[in-house]
């Protein structure tokens, strides 16, 4: 019995077993803390795909018409959604949602959306994206903490892309083909199309540029298939400075008299219906002149002056032979020289040489050599260089069309260094900023 009193088998277990309960215990709680740091790394995701995706919405509607007219908020909170993450009582449903239908008892989730001006001292566009899932404590009751609030914060910032475009296409892709050069080392070339070839490069053609952008993608073959490395792909569509004219009407003009191109005016408010110019001639411009019908140049004509050329809707013009061109934009321009329904615009009008509101496409051919100085506006139409055409280059030479295509040895030159700030297009990119 004495021998039994004084064993000392099982102490160790007894105090292994004190010893475990307060191990087990902050072994719980390091799990529980555990599940709180993947929870945030949830809410950090959610945060980020909300804020870029709302940056990406901004940008969209920076530049009408969107193709997606939702809200910066709504899209923002989309993604979110998609992450798990939901505002509570918010009912709408947003597309490939994974929030609960209900939250487990005592958790709720909040998603805040808010677009600023600045951001930590710097002045902006920004979208910021707020989360946050607070629930309730199991073990880390015992230390009184009865409840933890697990958020998260991200900022994306829409910014402008540098160099600007001074080629772009609206809708379809700007396609280089045979042995076409293009030299614009001060501004960018892009495309809206969101298509896979919306810059598509074939044959030997060269290219001088500050940048490639595309909404869409950039497909290359031939001896150009190192292009599209260079290429800014699946980007915002850029911003179309003249997109305001496109819903505006011109009232029905008369045939203007006389053979020759007259200019619009207060005193011969009319058209030039069906002109064509052949041989050798020499023909000078001033002022705007609306042209209907066909206008061909064949031969070795000059066409020069400082002008704006507006093509009616189903106005087709026709370039070949040794013609040269040559129009400077007017720069400014009076009422009297407009139309009532084009005269509030007068300023941006201001900006181009030729403005062509036909969908009928527009080509050259044969040697004909074109220098403007403003914008070629050409919204519904596809422009094609080819044959041996030149394109001169100016301190303002900006192309804007539905498509444009340079083929076979098309040599253009183009630069937006001294256009109106008003009159450029505005590319943008959307990035996460550092919170």
């Amino acid at each position: 019995m004495r021998n039994s009193l004084r064993s000392r088998r099982g102490s160790v277990a007894f105090a292994t077993v004190v010893a475990l309960v307060p191990l087990i215990g902050a072994m719980a709680l390091g799990a529980e803390t555990g599940s709180w740091y993947v929870t945030k790394q949830h809410a950090q995701n959610a945060a980020d795909a909300a804020a870029y995706s709302g940056g990406v919405q901004q940008a969209c509607l920076n530049s009408p018409p969107c193709a997606v007219s939702n809200t910066v908020d709504y899209r923002a909170k989309q993604f979110a959604a998609q992450h798990s993450f939901c505002n509570g009582g918010d009912t709408t449903a947003y597309p490939g949602s994974r929030c609960l239908g209900s939250l487990p008892s005592g958790t709720t989730q909040t998603v805040q959306i808010a677009s600023v001006s600045s951001w930590k001292g710097a002045s902006g566009n920004f979208v910021q994206a707020s989360v946050s899932q607070q629930q309730p404590t199991y073990l880390a009751a015992v230390l009184g903490l009865s409840t933890v609030n697990i958020g998260a914060t991200a900022t994306a910032e829409v910014k402008t892309f540098n160099p600007p475009p001074c080629a772009l296409a609206l809708g379809g892709p700007i396609s280089f083909q045979g042995n076409a050069s293009v030299n614009a080392p001060g501004c960018s070339v892009a495309s809206n199309s969101s298509a896979n070839n919306a810059l598509n490069f074939t044959g030997n053609a060269s290219i001088n540029v500050g940048a490639l952008y595309s909404s869409g993608g950039c497909t290359s073959a031939g001896n150009t298939s190192s292009i599209c490395s260079r290429a800014f792909i699946d980007m915002p569509a850029v911003i179309n400075p003249f997109s305001v004219l496109d819903g505006v009407s011109i009232p029905t003009l008369s045939n203007c008299s006389g053979g020759q191109l007259t200019a619009y005016a207060a005193t011969t408010p009319c058209k030039n219906n069906n002109v064509s110019v052949a041989g050798n001639k020499t023909i000078t411009l001033s002022g705007v002149y609306f042209i209907s019908g066909t206008l061909s140049l064949t031969g070795n004509i000059s066409m020069s002056g400082t002008a704006l050329l507006i093509l009616l809707p189903g106005t087709s013009i026709s370039l070949a032979g040794n013609s040269t061109i040559s129009i400077i934009n007017p720069s400014s321009l009076t009422t009297s020289q407009l139309p009532s329904t084009l005269q509030p615009y007068a300023n941006l009008l201001a900006n181009m040489a030729i403005y062509d509101r036909s969908s009928l496409p527009i080509s050259t051919a044969g040697n004909t050599n074109i220098a403007f100085n403003g914008t070629i506006y050409a919204p519904n139409a596809s422009v094609t260089f080819q044959g041996n055409p030149s394109v001169g280059v100016s301190n303002c030479r900006q192309l804007i069309a539905a498509s444009i295509g340079f083929i076979g040895n098309a040599n253009a030159a183009f630069s937006n260094n001294g256009c109106s700030a008003s009159a450029k297009p505005v590319a943008q990119y959307v990035r996460l900023v550092p919170s």
